[in-house]
């Protein structure tokens, strides 16, 4: 999972991600959320396709199977149910995920340990605690295949190993759309088992080198059988999506479709009034900044506001061309509009603050490039 930096490294192979981003090119990516900054759209939006799609998102994977006591217990992701190895290219691409431009910067535990753009050594033993890493055995062999890798530096005495990148993070824009313009989504993986992560790893890999493989969560954490997917090059993931006949994931079909068009697609019918914003109140971790979850509307601020009052929301910025800040009023900027919706960081609303280690992937939205977008588009990445 890359993110898109000015870096010229390598990258590695698909590491974890547990759910839900580099352009070094860099190492191999497994889950982690993808920058946003949305260049042209390729083709004219499948409004149609989007919205059937969305209705289809919003539906409970299985009502009665939902702990809406704690959310935490929705995510099916084990990495137990994977063997122990000492296989020194898994752990380098595992590593590199971590520390590579896909995840850094959306990895609020990541970027505060290494500094971001300070580029500070880790303790090898704390990303060996990780529980991806665990499968990872004995810690003598995670140290060998570090020290031969071309992204990162190991250094310190024995046992008391650090490590870090050999080329600082740096934040770039460009990089940012290159790695948007190298995304597909993809949806069509049924219910979320203990293993769908790395099942969903391995089907990718199989048409490129891929950067990352986040799953996709409702606001319940519950996985919505769709992902983004992040390629190490546009090519790549251009020829992804042209497959004919297309991929199918367990004899099933595949709804198919580069990241920017679907996000181009659910940004026209929220504009057109044929889909409601969404209303996630995650909070979105990117580059030491945290954005989302105040969603105040109109008067005061108001955070959430009616749903039933959305179509008239709609008709009045309708009325007003979709200018100004939609949702400022008097009690100051609102999440949903004014200057908040400038920032387009806010439109990577698939991530979340989770650290790497915890689902090696599970960032479900990406950082947003800077000052890129409107607010609309920042919804429809929910």
């Amino acid at each position: 999972m890359s993110d898109t930096t000015a870096n010229t490294e390598a990258a590695p192979a698909i590491a974890p991600a547990v759910e839900n981003v580099q352009t070094e090119v860099q190492p191999k990516a497994v889950e982690a959320p993808v920058a946003e900054a949305a260049p042209a759209a390729e083709e004219a939006p499948k409004t149609e396709d989007a919205s059937k799609e969305e209705e289809e998102e919003k539906k409970p994977e299985a009502t009665k199977s939902i702990d809406r006591a704690d959310y935490k217990n929705n995510r099916k992701y084990d990495p137990s149910t994977q063997p122990v190895t000492d296989d020194p290219n898994k752990i380098r691409s595992q590593v590199e995920f971590y520390f590579s431009d896909s995840n850094l910067p959306t990895d609020k535990f990541m970027w505060e340990t290494t500094g971001g753009v300070e580029n500070k050594p880790v303790s090898l033993k704390t990303i060996c605690s990780f529980k991806r890493m665990q499968m990872f055995q004995p810690y003598s062999a995670v140290v060998a295949a570090l020290k031969e890798s071309a992204f990162l530096e190991v250094s310190g005495e024995e046992g008391q190993e650090t490590v870090k990148r050999k080329k600082a993070y740096t934040s770039s824009t460009e990089a940012q759309k290159a790695r948007l313009a190298a995304s597909v989504y993809v949806k069509g993986f049924g219910k979320e088992t203990a293993s769908t992560q790395f099942d969903v790893e391995a089907f990718f890999t199989k048409f490129g080198q891929v950067n990352l493989v986040k799953l996709r969560r409702n606001e319940e954490n519950t996985f919505k059988g769709s992902v983004f997917v992040e390629f190490k090059t546009e090519e790549e993931a251009n020829n992804f999506v042209a497959l004919n006949p297309a991929p199918k994931w367990q004899d099933q079909e595949l709804v198919i479709k580069k990241k920017k068009d679907y996000l181009d697609e659910k940004t026209q019918l929220i504009k057109e009034g044929k889909m409601e914003p969404g209303t996630s109140k995650k909070r979105i971790f990117f580059e030491g900044s945290i954005k989302g979850a105040d969603r105040g509307r109109g008067r005061g601020g108001r955070s959430g506001g009616d749903k039933g009052d959305w179509k008239s929301r709609r008709d009045n910025d309708q009325r007003n061309g979709f200018k100004g800040g939609r949702g400022r009023g008097r009690g100051g900027r609102g999440g949903r509009g004014g200057r908040g919706g400038r920032d387009n960081r806010d439109r990577n609303n698939d991530n979340n603050n989770k650290r790497a280690r915890e689902d090696d992937g599970d960032k479900s939205a990406e950082p947003a490039a800077k000052k890129v977008d409107t607010k609309t588009e920042a919804a429809a990445q929910q």
